[in-house]
């Protein structure tokens, strides 16, 4: 049906050509002959050229990228409005006809379903790397297009991007839409170079990069072209899609580089004897093709020309350290020296490693009957080996000479390899000499805080006490020790070959001893009180006496209830003999409450105030004082308060004056007074 529609078609453009058929005829043609002609060259334009147009992706070598959009790594947002025909979204999740860059999109799909894979990271996954997702649900337009400036002519080109269906297989029902993208490229004046359709990307199980896109050479005369993606969906839900690193490059025919016939890249020691001989090989296609070697210092972010290196073999100097890469370029001759018409190799990275550093040759002295620690292995070793007298071998991190002899003096040797295939060999010889050992009359002392002790060590010619706090000598065999706290001391003996022993002497200090029976306390009879005494010292035992009217006699805070006046003693000891002592707390008991009757507030010091005398220890406690005329003349809460016969800050007149007293003690009872007492002057 397509063919024969595309036939009818073909046959009514034939009628409309006459200008065509008149200069067809005027060559001699019949009509029909040169319809039939011209009906067999749009067929060919129709159906034949545009499969010869959709090019493929260069199975060759690229150049330095002309255009490398990979949508920034957080820095874009947004992208100009000449670079894209669909709206930037408003919204976190792009709606229908428009876009957004990210690196994390969740939760996002079709009308709020959530069907779309979660997005994270971008094709290269480089660190925070973007990429655009388009929404062209029932909107056809351009997804992205550039203009390229500066090629050459007869120059073959590839423009690509990677692509992703993001929809699952049960968006829209399971019926969505197929993302289907064209790429294009065309001159200036608008006539079409190449082009490619993707063909409707399918749905996966994962998400899944393609890279899609096209090769074309440019005519002689062309030097610039416009470069698009374009979208036209079918309408119905669906033609989502994510796209990133848009890359416009040469495209020429495979070069391959070799160092030493290997493509891998080599990491040697700087003793290295290796050829370090640079090779290239390159298919047909260049018609008076040159090459140009290039290096790059800083990882490939910059590539400068090595001087003279214009052959397809290169001797890398020798050189000490570093890591250096290395390409070719290959391109027309007259082309060599422009970087949009140029391609370039695999990429050789090539790292000398600086020699390790050789340890001078050492004497280490070795004391007789002790354990010897060989001097550590590099910590970037990957493998060590230790060599000496006897048949000695040692592989571990931590080589020892157990107790050693005289017969193990000699040189000892120990080789290191390294991951950059360095090594080295560092000696050593050990020397074996008599020993000494240390001795203390005790490894533990005791004290009592203010005291000292003398601590005796022997078994060397030279004597070092460390820590030096508390000693009377450092550098003695027998210092007196009065440190302010418990101190371990170590002592460290040599002799006159210089063999060292050590050992450790701990200094305990005890906290001498230290009593308070709290405060005296007055309570109501029946009531009762909580003793505060303080004990301080190491290991101490108290007792409190009497034991009547106490509810222990052990306890530091222990709670008392006699019946009338009493004393209380604290008795306590140290059991490592920092000291023994007592002290004693007075209880007052009062049946009931004392109210002056009459004061002489005259400044003689004698019954100058009006204070009810009664226990310490109740809960509330309420006087006020009334005039004649019943106002309020003074008021307290506190029972060691006390009226000095003034009202704001005027005497009071000689006179009678009543009292209100309310008292609620330890054990709830309340008690209320009420009286009258005289003011003398």
């Amino acid at each position: 049906m397509i063919q024969k529609k595309l036939f009818v078609f073909l046959r009514a453009s034939l009628n409309s050509k006459i200008q065509i058929m008149n200069s067809v005829n005027s060559a001699g043609m019949t009509n029909k002959n040169a319809s039939k002609k011209i009906f067999l060259f749009l067929i060919f334009q129709f159906l034949i050229l545009p499969c010869m147009l959709r090019a493929q992706i260069c199975n060759g070598n690229l150049g330095d990228p002309i255009i490398n959009f990979t949508f920034g790594n957080g820095t874009i947002s947004t992208l100009p409005g000449h670079l894209t025909s669909f709206d930037k979204s408003k919204d976190y999740c792009p709606g229908v006809g428009t876009y957004t860059i990210s690196n994390f999109l969740l939760g996002c799909g079709q009308h709020d379903d959530h069907s779309w894979f979660l997005l994270a990271g971008d094709h290269t996954h480089d660190d925070h790397g973007s990429y655009m997702v388009v929404n062209a649900e029932n909107t056809p337009g351009t997804i992205y297009t550039d203009t390229v400036n500066g090629l050459c002519g007869n120059t073959t080109y590839q423009f690509s991007a990677w692509i992703m269906n993001i929809m699952q297989k049960f968006t829209c029902g399971g019926s969505a839409i197929l993302p289907n993208i064209t790429f294009s490229v065309q001159t200036i004046s608008g006539v079409s170079l190449a082009t490619y359709n993707t063909g409707n990307i399918a749905t996966t199980d994962d998400k899944i990069w393609n890279q899609y896109g096209l090769a074309f050479k440019t005519p002689l005369d062309v030097s610039s072209v416009i470069v698009s993606m374009t979208t036209k969906p079918a309408y119905g839900c669906g033609s989502s899609f994510a796209i990133d690193d848009i890359v416009f490059s040469m495209c020429g025919p495979e070069v391959i580089v070799t160092l030493d016939g290997s493509i891998n890249p080599i990491d040697v020691c700087a003793n290295y004897t290796n050829p370090f001989l640079l090779n290239a090989t390159y298919a047909a296609g260049f018609t008076d093709p040159a090459v140009q070697w290039q290096n790059s210092i800083d990882s490939g972010k910059n590539w400068q020309n090595i001087a003279g290196a214009t052959s397809t073999n290169y001797a890398i100097p020798r050189r000490g350290e570093g890591t250096i890469m290395f390409r070719l370029l290959v391109a027309e001759r007259s082309n060599i020296n422009s970087p949009k018409c140029r391609i370039a190799s695999n990429i050789i990275t090539t790292t000398v490693n600086p020699l390790p550093v050789h340890r001078l040759p050492q004497y280490i002295r070795a004391c007789f009957g002790k354990n010897l620690v060989l001097p550590d292995r590099s910590d970037i070793a990957i493998s060590a080996l230790w060599t000496g007298p006897n048949g000695y071998l040692s592989d571990q991190n931590l080589s020892v000479i157990d107790n050693i002899k005289y017969s193990d003096t000699g040189l000892y040797k120990l080789a290191q390899k390294y991951n950059s295939g360095c090594s080295t060999l560092d000696s050593f010889y050990v020397g074996v000499f008599p020993g000494t050992t240390v001795s203390v009359n005790n490894t533990v002392e005791s004290i009592c805080e203010g005291k000292s002790v003398m601590l005796l060590a022997s078994g060397g010619e030279k004597y070092q006490w460390t820590p030096s706090d508390g000693l009377s000598n450092d550098t003695i065999p027998n210092p007196v020790a009065r440190p302010l706290s418990t101190t371990l001391y170590n002592v460290t003996v040599s002799n006159i070959y210089g063999c060292r022993d050590s050992t450790l002497i701990k200094v305990n200090v005890f906290e001498n001893l230290y009593i308070n029976p709290g405060p005296d306390h007055s309570i109501n009879i029946g009531d009762s009180v909580i003793l505060n005494g303080t004990v301080k010292g190491t290991d101490v035992t108290l007792l409190w006496t009497p034991s009547t009217f106490i509810n222990d006699v052990h306890t530091i805070h222990p709670t008392v209830y006699p019946p009338e006046d009493a004393v209380y003693t604290l008795m306590a000891n140290s059991a490592v003999g920092c000291g023994s002592d007592s002290a004693s707390v007075k209880i007052k008991v009062y049946t009931d409450i004392y109210i002056p009757s009459a004061f002489t507030p005259n400044g003689d010091g004698k019954n100058d105030r009006f204070r009810i005398i009664a226990a310490n220890n109740y809960k509330q406690f309420k006087l006020v004082i009334f005039n004649k005329m019943g106002g309020i003349i003074y008021s307290t809460t506190d029972i060691n308060n006390s009226w000095d016969g003034t009202f704001k800050g005027e005497q009071q007149p000689a006179g009678t004056y009543v009292y209100s007293v309310v008292i609620t003690t330890a054990s709830n009872k309340k008690i209320v007074k009420k009286g009258t007492i005289i003011l003398l002057r």
